[in-house]
């Protein structure tokens, strides 16, 4: 059951990820929300040295970079692709 949430929560984030890269016109919070979501999720899961987990938190600092800096739409979107497959395989 957790496994579906945390895909639905991915897949979200995913598309939160990608209309912020694409539109620009979310408030900085939800962003901040996305980052720390997948931070924590990332530590949390880490323990067992997924490499997924891994990735997800090289995730949280590329979408946290975005408040600060200009990351590059392919890395974003890259990012976008890859929790959306991810979050996919968590449905199935």
């Amino acid at each position: 059951m957790i496994l579906k949430i945390l895909g639905i929560l991915d897949i979200f984030s995913a598309v939160l990820i990608f209309l912020f890269n694409f539109l620009n016109f979310f408030p900085s919070q939800i962003i901040i929300l996305i980052g720390v979501y997948l931070l924590v999720k990332g530590v949390l899961f880490s323990i067992s040295k997924d490499p997924a987990s891994m990735l997800d938190i090289a995730a949280a600092i590329i979408v946290l970079a975005t408040l600060n800096f200009t990351v590059p739409f392919l890395l974003l979107s890259l990012v976008s692709i890859y929790l959306i497959q991810k979050g996919i395989f968590s449905l199935l």
